[in-house]
């Protein structure tokens, strides 16, 4: 049965392999993660990464979301405790396929709060897209927030040290 939308998260890790996970139906959520993780390693072709993302989309609802299950499907996969660990060394980018678009939506790695969605930088493009379209907007991004995210995290790193050298002149 045809639905109104699909929506996948896509993890980039800082070697840049791609981490999918479908969504489906929730009782709990409405809609969330399933527990089904597809991957797509570096390096690879627009046409790979365009194939990858309808491979994850045509996983969708094809599970129930584990509502029973504390652990999310990224910290199962990660074997990291909590969803800000389990994420904080990655790049979460979101699209969403309805009958008409795509929407790719970037996110910033808040790390006290996890990835969080830039809204001033989604990118809308027609379903179906021109070929190479939707790989070109995932490098953009990948290239924008893979590279800022780790400099954020060095940024902090650094903030940490100085403020621990402060405090033991303190």
């Amino acid at each position: 049965m045809e639905k109104d939308f699909y929506t996948i998260s896509v993890y980039v890790d800082k070697d840049e392999n791609m981490i999918g996970i479908p969504c489906g139906e929730s009782d709990k959520y409405g809609i969330a993660d399933i527990d089904k993780v597809i991957l797509l390693k570096a390096p690879y072709s627009d046409e790979q990464i365009e194939s990858f993302v309808e491979e994850v989309i045509s996983h969708c609802y094809t599970l129930k979301h584990n509502d029973e299950s504390p652990v999310s499907t990224i910290e199962r996969y990660t074997k990291k405790k909590g969803f800000v660990n389990a994420t904080a060394d990655l790049t979460l980018l979101s699209v969403v396929k309805t009958k008409e678009s795509y929407s790719l939506m970037p996110t910033f790695n808040d790390y006290e709060r996890g990835p969080l969605a830039i809204d001033d930088d989604e990118h809308i493009l027609m379903n179906p897209y021109m070929k190479g379209e939707l790989a070109e907007v995932m490098r953009g991004f990948i290239e924008v927030y893979l590279k800022a995210n780790i400099f954020y995290k060095e940024k902090e790193e650094l903030e940490r040290e100085k403020q621990a050298k402060q405090n033991k002149k303190d």
